[in-house]
């Protein structure tokens, strides 16, 4: 564009500078959070029959779903309409307006769920408690403070979890212990939560120059207008990651939906290394599109879009490349009983899907600020029902195989239409040289070293774990040698930056 401003590169630098910042934070505590989850996961299945720890993850996957639908998409209306508010008064009511039929939704779902499933009863308690966690620490990320979100969701509920159920492994406690103390996490992050919201509700608003706000109040019909499908989007996009596990406990068996979730833990890492992105690049799309001219505002998205899809791609594909080289040394870690080759396949598939998934970039949270949030909604509910129904087909002709290769194909159309109709709308694409660079990166750096490792020699659990800790190293250098053609140089403090 001819008529962009002279001071553009630093519009991208200072917005890219930001999310760097944030994402730094939010990723150390995902890898953290990713790290409890793993191990709490090999407790279990080291500690515990397969069949009452089936029963453990299908029920803590339910209660995942049930926490989704009870948000209502707030998290994201908040996001959008936060930065939007002029008034620290119209931020309370707007938090207020928020929390009411969230845990009113929280009380009725857990109640439900108690009556409909025994297995249930001994977890739906906290529903309430930590649909008051999440909606508080989304309240705090719309106000683009992302610290004491990490340290409570990312930190501390996952230490917590993993603590009380290894003592409830231990003591040899009976399996719904289990759910007991992984639920009992949540009243320490609600306290800590609510907490932290009242102070920074408390604190005066830093206006920034520029910047486009209402000054007036959001009314429940905009809010909920614009919520409501992100509330059912959300439903259905936390249903495409955890409905699997339980079809496959019902259609198949427990112990089944053991080995499932062993074979595709994996997902959460490169999972919460993306979302480390695109949670801090959420309001940050927020303020880029309320600042300057369409020109301008154009021009800087594409920048920060393209950039932060790379940053993703070398942040999660590795780790989906070292499970994809060696997928038997990968499941080796939570036993014999875990290494069949139905849980090799779905840990491949599982793989491959999301490599596509997180090169098409922070597609779906473009969109979503940008006022598209019924055609995120209509992405998620078709991915739902690829999902459904493609276990519902396969699962008993193939299998766990069969549910891993309806997530794999939900995931991919999901992102193929939100790619598309951002192309359509704004013209960005998540493509481009900067992006086969990040790619190329982690493929011949990561993934091919291992595969010929396990193609030459084959790998054990722990020659596995070393050899991924040895072209990580590699990897780390080569990511340093491009730093600036990769944009990397951005998560350095300036004096670093200068000096190098």
């Amino acid at each position: 564009m001819t008529d962009q401003p002279a001071d553009l590169p630093d519009l991208e630098a200072r917005h890219l500078r930001a999310v760097a910042r944030g994402s730094t934070a939010t990723l150390a505590g995902a890898v953290l959070s990713t790290v409890a989850g793993f191990g709490l996961v090999l407790v279990v299945t080291r500690g515990v029959d397969p069949d009452p720890a089936g029963r453990f993850f299908a029920v803590s996957a339910l209660f995942v779903v049930a926490l989704a639908a009870a948000g209502l998409g707030t998290d994201t209306g908040l996001a959008r309409f936060v930065l939007r508010t002029a008034s620290p008064a119209a931020v309370r009511r707007l938090v207020v307006m928020a929390a009411v039929p969230v845990l009113a939704t929280a009380v009725v779902l857990a109640l439900a769920l108690a009556a409909w499933w025994p297995d249930a009863r001994w977890l739906v308690w906290a529903l309430p408690f930590a649909a008051a966690s999440d909606l508080c620490l989304a309240a705090l990320q719309a106000h683009a403070t992302f610290r004491v979100a990490v340290l409570v969701d990312r930190v501390l509920r996952p230490a917590t979890q993993i603590v009380l159920v290894s003592a409830v492994v231990v003591a040899g406690l009976p399996g719904a212990a289990l759910a007991v103390a992984w639920g009992a996490a949540y009243l320490l992050s609600a306290l800590l939560a609510v907490r932290a919201l009242r102070a920074v509700l408390r604190t005066p608003r830093v206006s920034t120059p520029g910047r486009q706000v209402t000054g007036e109040d959001v009314t429940a019909r905009g809010f909920w207008a614009f919520t409501w499908p992100r509330g059912v989007a959300r439903i259905a996009q936390v249903g495409v990651q955890r409905i699997d596990i339980v079809l496959v406990a019902w259609l198949l068996s427990p112990a089944d939906a053991a080995v499932y979730t062993v074979a595709t833990r994996f997902v959460v890492f490169g999972q919460l290394a993306n979302q480390a992105v695109s949670t801090v690049v959420q309001p940050r799309f927020t303020l880029i599109l309320t600042d300057g001219d369409t020109g301008s505002r154009r021009a800087v998205l594409g920048r920060v879009f393209g950039v932060t899809t790379c940053w993703s791609v070398l942040l999660a594909w590795p780790v989906y490349l070292c499970v994809a080289a060696a997928p038997a040394a990968y499941l080796g870690w939570f036993g014999p009983a875990y290494t069949t080759t139905d849980a090799r396949t779905v840990a491949l598939v599982m793989a491959g899907g999301m490599l596509v998934a997180v090169a098409s970039g922070p597609v779906d949270t473009l969109l979503l600020m940008t006022g598209r949030s019924t055609r995120s909604l209509a992405n998620t509910l078709i991915a739902l029902v690829i999902d459904v129904v493609g276990c519902l087909l396969l699962v008993p002709r193939m299998g766990i195989a069969g549910a891993a290769l309806a997530w794999a194909v939900a995931v991919v159309v999901r992102c193929t239409l939100a790619v598309l109709q951002v192309r359509g709308d704004i013209g960005l694409l998540p493509g481009g040289r900067a992006l086969l660079l990040a790619a190329a990166v982690p493929l011949t750096c990561v993934g091919l070293p291992l595969a010929l490792l396990q193609l030459v020699g084959g790998l054990s659990p722990l020659t596995w774990l070393l050899a991924a800790a040895l072209v990580a190293l590699g990897y780390a250098v080569v990511v340093w040698r491009l730093r600036t053609r990769l944009a990397v140089d951005l998560f350095l403090p300036r004096r670093e930056l200068v000096a190098a």
